[in-house]
Order: C-alpha cells, then structure tokens, then sequence
C-alpha cells in the first residue's frame, strides 16, 4: 500500500484499496501521495483502535501485573499495609501515588 501510493502507481494503489474494502469520499480520492496515504491509513487501520487492541492483548491486567511491579514501585517494607495493597491491588488499601 505505501509503495503504491507512495511512488505514484494510481492504477496499483486502486486495485489494493478496492481489496482491502477501504471507502473513500470523492475528494479522497482525488488526493495523491502522502495525503492519499494518510487517509487510506486512517481508514484502513486507525490509530487509537490498533492501539487500543494492541494494549488489551499485550499488556497485563493490573491485577496481575501489580504482583511484580510493587517491588519496583514501592521503597518501603515489603510487608507493610501500603505494599500489601499495592500487590493486591486493593481498592480499599491506602492511597499510593507514583
């Protein structure tokens, strides 16, 4: 896709938005280069979605990630009631700000 639009391959470029079943208004279009290839990318993949998705299959509940990252986060004792409620990610623990 970015080879095609990019290097000025309309008849290419066309053909590849056709497939991936990507809309384009009528001024869109129209556009060339890198304002076709900005459009094309936020239809064909947005932003906030990929990253969004990105982040819920990648990253660890807080839940679970709290249990090793306490030792990193908190100085204090280990065994104290703020480090407890940040292992346990305790809503009802004390309030602990980083």
């Amino acid at each position: 896709v970015f080879d095609a639009i990019m290097n000025f391959k309309k008849e290419e470029a066309a053909k590849l938005i056709e497939k991936l079943d990507i809309k384009l208004d009528s001024e869109d279009k129209d556009k060339e280069g890198k304002p076709l290839l900005k459009v094309v990318m936020r239809r064909w993949l947005p932003a906030g979605d990929a990253l969004l998705q990105m982040i819920t299959i990648h990253l660890p509940s807080p839940v679970t990630a709290q249990k090793y990252r306490c030792e990193l986060l908190y100085e204090g004792p280990p065994d104290d009631e703020a480090a407890i409620g940040i292992k346990n990610c305790d809503p009802k623990g004390p309030l602990m700000m980083y």
